[in-house]
């Protein structure tokens, strides 16, 4: 058996009809013409004036778009889509009653794909469920949607556990942990390095300002993931972040050794790097480097 991590906390939400891929398209972040029952991918709904309202993974099946994303955006996700729904020949329903969502941490791939190659979105549907690798980065972990506690042949050992700590273990803050998401812009929540973001496809809601900020490289903040370099139990949260004496951000998430900051990168000495040296307080904050994120 798998061991496997069920999330209740996510919502499912299912999007079908004959103008389905054009109406998603032209409200989310990503390109929806990518999705397809072999691809998942990664996308948000932000307001007019680019703020965040939601992320969620979108997949195809069953003839239809699945969006899975955190319950403390479901209502604003489901109020966001309703409101452009407008004549679109589209029907919008809540499928969390009818499926589980679960989780298995990287190293599994072959068991699913048949390969130890990483595509990021890659997915599979079998029957009455679908599993995805996480589009977001590589060799993070898998997803699986299914009406029963396994995949196939693939019997899953449901564990209660968070995968929280696998996640700020990889440096990924998800958005439903940051406190007041209405303050920031999705390019200041490292969404651009998570494959959130289609700077290619055509309009969509909020992406005149998300473009501009791209374009002209005026993201003003950024979230680094820092690792406390010695072990104790210092709460640090919303303390300020200094580099090289001068206040430069401050902590905006804490959990045991794992914190991330938002730093303001106009502050800083220098462009940012592993030799840099942080401190909130007295305590010394080590970056925590990760291949996706690229300053």
């Amino acid at each position: 058996m798998l061991k496997a991590y069920q999330n209740k906390d996510i919502k499912i939400i299912r999007v079908y009809g004959d103008d389905a891929n054009e109406y998603l398209n032209n409200i989310v972040t990503n390109n929806t013409d990518e999705v397809n029952v072999s691809n998942t991918i990664y996308s948000c709904l932000l307001t007019p004036q680019g703020k965040f309202i939601a992320d969620f993974f979108i997949s195809y099946f069953d003839d239809s778009f699945y969006l899975l994303t955190n319950s403390k955006f479901y209502n604003d996700l489901i109020k966001g889509l309703n409101f452009y729904k407008l004549r679109s020949k589209v029907k919008i329903e809540d499928a969390d009653k009818l499926y589980k969502c679960f989780f298995i941490p990287n190293n599994n791939y072959k068991i699913f794909f048949g390969s130890d190659k990483i595509i990021l979105g890659q997915t599979i549907v079998k029957d009455e469920s679908y599993v995805f690798n996480d589009p977001r980065i590589e060799n993070f972990g898998i997803y699986i949607v299914s009406k029963k506690d396994e995949f196939g042949d693939n019997k899953l050992d449901i564990v209660k556990d968070s995968w929280l700590e696998h996640s700020f273990k990889h440096g990924i803050l998800d958005m439903y942990l940051i406190k007041d998401l209405t303050k920031f812009y999705p390019l200041e929540n490292n969404l651009h390095f998570l494959n959130a973001i289609d700077f290619k496809k055509g309009c969509y809601v909020g992406q005149e300002l998300t473009a501009r900020m791209k374009l002209r490289n005026k993201i003003p903040r950024t979230i680094i993931p820092f690792i406390l370099d010695t072990k104790n139990n210092t709460d640090l949260l919303n303390i300020e972040i200094f580099e090289n004496d001068n206040n430069v951000g401050e902590i905006i998430f804490q959990k045991g050794k794992y914190i991330f900051g938002h730093i303001i990168l106009r502050k800083l000495s220098n462009k940012i790097s592993s030799n840099m040296e942080f401190f909130a307080g007295d305590q010394k904050l080590r970056i925590n480097e990760q291949n996706w994120i690229v300053f």
